[in-house]
């Protein structure tokens, strides 16, 4: 891969916010209706385009690569954009610990009442991240 084409420190690393998840929701919506147009020109057609499958790099549990460069220690243990093209459009976050470990958490709501950015739920990742 060309250097060029490196994800830089200053972009990488982005918090997970409302803004966050609403512009999720919408490239899922997005995608949805697009489907539904692409389904009703191509159904004679069953040829698979290309999908994106996950990175596997940033896979959950493994070390961050180094190419994406240190984490600022003001967002080790904080919710973070994923920034695998695979999940930008799926409800997901992910949270890196000092030891650069990958964790991918669900951004719906837990229990159905528990929204990601609640201080129970972000203090339960804490734990659980050993952050």
């Amino acid at each position: 891969m060309d250097p060029i084409f490196w994800p830089s420190e200053t972009n990488s690393f982005r918090r997970f916010t409302p803004e966050s998840l609403a512009a999720i929701e919408e490239r899922i919506a997005n995608k949805k209706t697009q489907q539904a147009k692409d389904s009703q020109k191509n159904k004679r057609q069953g040829a698979e385009e290309g999908k994106l499958s996950p990175q596997l790099d940033l896979k959950t549990c493994k070390k961050l690569p180094s190419l994406y460069g240190d984490i600022p220690v003001e967002l080790v243990g904080e919710p973070l954009e994923d920034f695998d093209p695979y999940y930008s459009d799926h409800k997901t976050f992910m949270v890196i610990n000092k030891r650069r470990t990958i964790f991918r958490f669900t951004a719906t709501p837990a229990l159905c009442i528990i929204s990601p950015f609640n201080p129970i739920r972000k203090a339960a990742i804490k734990i659980l991240t050993h952050s």
